[in-house]
C-alpha cells in the first residue's frame, strides 16, 4: 500500500484540483457577468462592446470545465491503474501458492480441441 503511495497521493490531488476548478469556473464566469471593470470597456471597439462580457464568461466557464474535467479523468485513470497493480499482484501471488497449472495433453495443443467435449 505504501509503495504507490506519492503516485495516489497525486492522483488523489489531480482530482481534488480538477473539482475546485470545475466548482471555480462558473463561479468566476457569474462574476466576470456581474463585475465587468470598467475601465476594460474603454479599450473594446464600439460595436465589440455587447459581446465581450458574455464571450468572455462563457470563455471563464468553458476552459474551468474542461481543465477541472481533464484534471479529474487523469486523476481517476491513475488511481484506476495504482488499484489494478494491487489487484494482479494479490491474484498474481495466490497463483504461485497453489497448484502449479495443468499442462493440456500432448496430442491435444490445437486451437479447435477446447471446442470438443471433455471426458
Amino acid at each position: 500500500m505504501a509503495r504507490f503511495g506519492f503516485v495516489r497521493a497525486c492522483a488523489r490531488s489531480q482530482v481534488a484540483v480538477g473539482i475546485l476548478f470545475m466548482v471555480l469556473g462558473p463561479v468566476a464566469a457569474g462574476a466576470a457577468l456581474l463585475w465587468w471593470p470598467a475601465e476594460l470597456f474603454t479599450r473594446v471597439p464600439a460595436e465589440w462592446r455587447g459581446f465581450v462580457q458574455p464571450l468572455a464568461a462563457l470563455a471563464v466557464l468553458l476552459l474551468g470545465i474542461v481543465i477541472g474535467s481533464r484534471l479529474v479523468l487523469r486523476g481517476q485513470l491513475l488511481l484506476m491503474l495504482v488499484e489494478m497493480r494491487r489487484s494482479l499482484a494479490r491474484i498474481d501471488r495466490r497463483l504461485r501458492r497453489g497448484a502449479p497449472m495443468e499442462e493440456a495433453p500432448p496430442d491435444r495443443r490445437d486451437a479447435t480441441t477446447r471446442l470438443l467435449p471433455r471426458r
